[in-house]
């Protein structure tokens, strides 16, 4: 992947609380910035306030991480997230995380998010003005099944 492929990026930078005995930021703390990178997402493409990110209604089925180098204490990392696809009930999250003084690969991931009824606790189709918000940004087409 490529910064040149994503439209949108959020930066990041690694805190303390990240680190791992071993001196750099523990795998585990990338999910989590892949998180910051979709949810920066949506609040820009959607114009929600900080305190909302639950109006979308979307949980996270699947999640992929590569390590590609070790990240430390303090740097900054710009997140890039895009959509790749979208189905019937479902879309494909890519992210590609650069460290931003030398310009190195971090970590590279997708996600697979479904859209979800927490009132009736069952998957539902994306709603159209969703998928339409999506597609026009991202230039891609409004579904793939």
């Amino acid at each position: 992947m490529e910064e040149t492929e994503f439209k949108f990026s959020v930066d990041v930078r690694a805190r303390f609380s990240d680190m791992d005995s071993l001196g750099h930021v523990n795998n585990a703390a990338y999910i989590t910035y892949f998180e910051e990178g979709r949810v920066h997402y949506f609040r820009k493409l959607f114009d929600l306030p900080m305190e909302d990110s639950s109006t979308l209604g979307l949980i996270v089925l699947d999640m992929h991480c590569a390590y590609r180098s070790p990240a430390f204490y303090g740097e900054i990392l710009r997140v890039y997230t895009r959509v790749n696809w979208l189905k019937d009930k479902s879309f494909e999250m890519a992210y590609l995380i650069i460290e931003t003084e030398t310009g190195r690969t971090v970590a590279e991931g997708s996600s697979i998010l479904v859209s979800y009824d927490y009132s009736t606790r069952t998957t539902i189709e994306i709603p159209d003005s969703f998928r339409k918000k999506v597609s026009a940004f991202e230039g891609i087409p409004p579904r793939r099944d």
